[in-house]
């Protein structure tokens, strides 16, 4: 998304002569990255303030970002609607984790399919991830390694009666699952 920002800077630097011609390449991409991550964090602690939720987006975030890159599932096609998307998601965890309290036990039995669900599924690749099957196994194991964590703190911050923060990540979880089988059907999809 801020591609053409980043080549003003980069521009800017090779003019200024702070980076050598042959450097530009990575400078922009390294760049353009930390601009759409920063970038993202502030869209993520305004949607959090909104809610009046920056703890809970705190949690989500650091819940999510991890399992879903070893996870896999629906992918966007472009940066501007995977934000779009990502904001989506952060915005209905955080309805689920205001309303889940209401109907503690039915959320939690979701939850429990929705890890049943990602152990089964995870890694699902997608068209600009390709995963061999090397990939997949290691892909696997990290996801199921970073669940079986997210699974022990959600079981602590209960035990400790903050189920705030178990329903964030029981959302993740179900959220997550949600991806997945989109992620499977869109596979199929283009397969046929």
């Amino acid at each position: 998304m801020f591609v053409k920002i980043a080549d003003n800077i980069v521009k800017w630097m090779l003019n200024s002569q702070i980076i050598e011609e042959n450097k530009a390449v990575i400078r922009r991409w390294g760049i353009s990255h930390i601009l759409d991550t920063a970038f993202n964090i502030v869209t993520f602690l305004i949607i959090g303030i909104l809610f009046n939720m920056p703890v809970e987006t705190i949690v989500f975030t650091l819940g999510y970002i991890p399992l879903r890159i070893y996870a896999g599932g629906y992918h966007a096609k472009t940066p501007f609607r995977c934000w779009c998307l990502s904001n989506i998601i952060l915005a209905v965890s955080l309805v689920i984790v205001q309303n889940a309290e209401k109907c503690y036990i039915a959320f939690g039995i979701l939850s429990l399919i929705a890890i049943v669900g990602l152990i089964i599924l995870m890694p699902v690749e997608d068209l600009h991830k390709p995963l061999d099957e090397n990939d997949r196994k290691k892909y696997k194991k990290r996801g199921v390694a970073i669940l079986a964590v997210e699974i022990c703190i959600s079981v602590v911050f209960t035990l400790l009666h903050h189920s705030k923060i178990s329903l964030v990540l029981s959302s993740i979880w179900v959220l997550l699952s949600v991806m997945l089988i989109l992620g499977v059907i869109k596979n199929a999809l283009i397969k046929k």
